[in-house]
C-alpha cells in the first residue's frame, strides 16, 4: 500500500458513546434536581423521566442514587477548578504577576458561589449524603490539589511566606467556602453582598503575603 494512502477511518463504537450519553444525561438531571428539591427529596423516577433513562440505566452506571450523587459532586468540583484556572490563566495572559492570577481564581469561585443550587450541594447536601470523610477525600483530589499547586506557585515567587502549602491551601478554601456561605439568596442582595464578602476575603488573604503586592 502506498505510504500516503488514505487510512480508513476508525470504527466508532456507539455503545461507548452512547453509554457516554447517558451517564452525561443522569448527570445533568441530577445536578438539576439535587441543586433543586436536594437528595432526599429526589427519586430515581424523578431522575430517570429527566434524563430520558430507564432506572436501569441509573443503577447501571452508577449504583444507586447516592452514586449518581457523588458523580454530580465530582463534576461540579471539577468545574469549579477549571473555572478558577481559567481566570488565574486569563489574568496572567494580560500581564498579571501572580497574585493577579491568584486573586482572579479566588474572585471566580465566590462569583460561582451566588449560585444557590451550587451552594446547596456542595456546603449542604455533599457532607450529609457522602459523609464529611466522603466529601472531604474528593475534594482533597480536586479542589485541594489544584490550590495546593497554586500556593506553591505563589510561594515559588515570593508572594506568599514559607509554610506547608497542603495546609495553607485547606485555609485558602476554608475562607472561599466560609465567604460564599455567607451570600444571600435574595436576588436583590446578592450584588452588596459579594461586593463585601471579596473585600473581606481579599484583605485577609493579604495577610499571607510575605512581599506584599
Amino acid at each position: 500500500m502506498p505510504h500516503d494512502a488514505a487510512r480508513p477511518e476508525e470504527k466508532r463504537d456507539g455503545r461507548k458513546e452512547n453509554a457516554a450519553a447517558t451517564q452525561a444525561a443522569l448527570r445533568a438531571a441530577g445536578k438539576d434536581l439535587f441543586a433543586r428539591l436536594g437528595y432526599e427529596a429526589t427519586s430515581v423516577g424523578a431522575l430517570c423521566v429527566q434524563a430520558g433513562v430507564t432506572s436501569g440505566a441509573l443503577y447501571h452506571h452508577y449504583g444507586d442514587k447516592k452514586g449518581l450523587f457523588a458523580a454530580v459532586a465530582v463534576e461540579l468540583e471539577c468545574g469549579m477548578v477549571a473555572l478558577a484556572m481559567r481566570a488565574r490563566q486569563a489574568a496572567l495572559a494580560r500581564g498579571g504577576g501572580s497574585w493577579d492570577g491568584f486573586i482572579a481564581a479566588i474572585d471566580a469561585l465566590l462569583a460561582a458561589g451566588v449560585d444557590p443550587g451550587l451552594r446547596r450541594i456542595g456546603l449542604v447536601e455533599a457532607p450529609a449524603v457522602l459523609g464529611a470523610s466522603g466529601w472531604q477525600a474528593i475534594r482533597e483530589q480536586h479542589g485541594h490539589g489544584a490550590m495546593t499547586r497554586v500556593i506553591e506557585d505563589l510561594q515559588q515567587a515570593g508572594v506568599f511566606g514559607p509554610g506547608d502549602p497542603k495546609r495553607l491551601a485547606w485555609l485558602v478554601l476554608g475562607l472561599i467556602y466560609s465567604a460564599v456561605q455567607t451570600l444571600p439568596d435574595e436576588e436583590a442582595a446578592i450584588e452588596a453582598a459579594l461586593a463585601d464578602a471579596r473585600r473581606a476575603l481579599h484583605a485577609m488573604l493579604r495577610g499571607l503575603c510575605d512581599v506584599r503586592p
